[in-house]
């Protein structure tokens, strides 16, 4: 009862403004290691103004989107409302999206950026990332992502992203790369969680000093309605012993010790919510750290089981819950 009466103090009564960390890239520039998650169900996406403005306001510099997302319009304006408030200057914050699925050729990704870069109302992003090394769609086409790769090159070079990056790549996928390329990815953003800790792939792209984003940081801890086959939800839940426990050690909340975990893995990470306390509560792990025995107890709650899947049946069921409609038809409208 004393935690949860704190962290409601901390909350609602003291809502400072954290600051959040960075982590230096290894083109020179520096990433804040929390990020405002923005992959939102529809009757939730027109909301995200709101929330990019109150994210921005609570602490947080650095937002994620993507062109699959639909929300980069919404970003836009909530982005261009907080700098309006007052509440940070463009420069001090860290805008990230991701290339359009449906660009499968190098010559088509400038064209696509600059209609992301359009819809975020930005002369400029901080972070472009392919979302995919796949053909995700299927297209009849020769797909190469290292010419896709010279497409986001392209986007760098002319100054329209400070930083170009990859999605979802697996280590032979990064290796194809760093074979034929001119810039180096500065970031690679993929699903880790306690349920899917990612270890050999964080641990490669770390020693190649390309630093990992982690999407999903809560896996299972939280309702997946969109995977259904998975049943019963693999552990830690919010009530799991080992969490509990860390949580009244900390005097945090077991969802802050979930992010805190990828924290001390140097891992930058992507919670989303709407929700104020949230955000708050999110926001509010740079006070404390686990220790190596901790971290490795929650390691062993791997599963090897992913919540999002990069193959039609998994994209299909995902966008029949966020969008209401199929893969397909979810990049259409």
């Amino acid at each position: 009862m004393l935690i949860i009466l704190l962290n409601i103090f901390t909350l609602w009564i003291l809502p400072v403004l954290t600051s959040v960390p960075n982590l230096q890239l290894n083109d020179g520039n520096a990433i804040p290691m929390i990020a405002l998650g923005t992959i939102m169900p529809n009757d939730q996406r027109e909301s995200l103004t709101q929330t990019v403005i109150t994210a921005i306001k609570t602490g947080y510099r650095h937002i994620n989107t993507a062109a699959y997302y639909r929300s980069e319009e919404y970003i836009g304006q909530g982005i261009a409302d907080a700098v309006q408030k007052g509440y940070a200057t463009r420069e001090e914050l860290f805008i990230t999206t991701k290339l359009d699925l449906r660009v499968v050729k190098g010559d088509e990704v400038l064209e696509a950026f600059k209609a992301s870069l359009s819809r975020l109302k930005l002369n400029y992003v901080d972070l472009f990332l392919i979302h995919c090394p796949l053909n995700a769609l299927n297209y009849t086409v020769a797909y190469d992502v290292v010419d896709v790769w010279k497409g986001m090159e392209e986007v760098k070079k002319v100054g329209l992203a400070k930083s170009i990056g990859v999605s979802n790549f697996d280590s032979t996928q990064i290796n194809r790369l760093l074979t034929f390329n001119e810039i180096r990815p500065a970031v690679n953003e993929i699903e880790i969680n306690p349920t899917f800790t990612n270890l050999d792939l964080v641990a490669y792209c770390q020693s190649l000093n390309i630093p990992v984003s982690a999407y999903a940081p809560f896996g299972f801890f939280v309702p997946r309605p969109f995977r259904p086959d998975v049943d019963p939800k693999p552990p830690p839940t919010p009530d799991n012993t080992l969490m509990k426990e860390l949580a009244e050690k900390y005097s945090k909340s077991t969802a802050q010790i979930t992010l805190r975990y990828l924290i001390d893995r140097g891992l930058i990470i992507n919670p989303k919510s709407v929700i104020q306390s949230h955000l708050q509560e999110n926001i509010n792990i740079f006070d404390f750290n686990l220790n190596e025995q901790e971290i490795r107890l929650i390691n062993d709650f791997n599963r090897n089981e992913k919540v999002y899947f990069l193959k039609i049946k998994q994209l299909n069921a995902m966008s029949e819950y966020i969008f209401n409609v199929d893969f397909k038809t979810s990049l259409n409208n």
